[in-house]
């Protein structure tokens, strides 16, 4: 069995993982994998559509969010499959979508498993697979960057306590398929194709990664209390109780700012803009799942 090929990010994926999945994909059968190990996430794009250029059935990427969001980057449009290492912090895609974490349990989800066809989206021509965001959760993580590969979660946690202190509210313009939605001081904006955040809980509780459409969240929470309540509706999955958020749905949103932000794609920080356009690419993406 051959047709394979692996993408590893080594700065995610160590060298004990790395000989492990070796050995597990020699025991499935599997001859002469491509193997390419890249140094930063967005090295995975071009990566990843090399293999699917040359015929590969399958690329295995092995590393964090940016790193799985880059290689679905290469491979959207194509009829390669992606099959997901999960390493690094947060892993929402791995999650979001009910994807195995060990390593034989993965590739027995690539021999046996079945292939999906779901959603992606882009925002400003970049894709993403999971969420986008401005506001409070973009400095949060910009905050969390230099402690998370030592403290994890937590480093999250930190940075969102953090945040919630000194958070101050923004214009905001939204609108949903060219229909105003919102205009007005937003603390975040949120974009989604699925709809899990770390910890198991719902930005948007009727998401799926395969229903054709984006959802928008603006919340206007601010100071710690009332973060603190928006997060217990969240885990309840009744955000509309908090009374600051107005949640959306449709194929195409435009987020306009008076001047230029921060945004975040799948957990990355990908730079400034005073406009972001999103739309949805429904079944564009072709995953390795369990059986259903």
């Amino acid at each position: 069995m051959s047709n394979i090929a692996v993408v590893a990010n080594t700065e995610k994926f160590f060298k004990k993982d790395a000989r492990k999945l070796r050995e597990s994909l020699a025991a499935a059968g599997f001859e002469d994998v491509q193997w390419v190990d890249v140094k930063k996430g967005s090295e995975s794009k071009p990566a990843a559509a090399k293999a699917a250029k040359r015929g590969v059935a399958t690329v295995v990427i092995c590393g964090g969010d940016g790193s799985v969001r880059a290689a679905s980057e290469g491979l959207v449009g194509t009829s390669t499959a992606l099959a997901v290492v999960p390493a690094g912090t947060a892993n929402l895609f791995a999650s979001g979508l009910e994807l195995p974490t060990d390593i034989d349990e993965i590739v027995d989800v690539i021999v046996h498993g079945d292939r999906r066809s779901i959603d992606t989206a882009l925002c400003n021509g970049q894709t993403f697979n999971v969420m986008a965001g401005v506001g409070f959760d973009v400095a949060m993580l910009s905050d969390a960057e230099d402690q998370k590969e030592k403290l994890g979660t937590f480093a999250y946690v930190g940075a969102a306590v953090r945040e919630t202190r000194k958070r101050k509210m923004f214009d905001a313009k939204v609108t949903v398929d060219g229909n105003a939605f919102y205009d007005g001081p937003a603390s975040c904006v949120l974009v989604g194709n699925t709809g899990s955040l770390k910890g198991g809980l719902k930005a948007f509780p009727d998401a799926s990664a395969t229903d054709g459409r984006l959802h928008v969240a603006v919340f206007t929470a601010v100071g710690m209390r009332q973060w603190a309540n928006l997060v217990l509706t969240a885990a309840l999955r009744k955000q509309e109780w908090s009374g600051k958020s107005e949640i959306g749905v449709g194929t195409e949103i435009s987020v306009k700012f008076k001047s230029k932000r921060r945004f975040e794609l799948d957990g990355g920080v990908k730079g400034k803009a005073k406009k972001l356009d999103f739309e949805i690419r429904p079944r564009s993406l072709v995953v390795c799942v369990p059986p259903q």
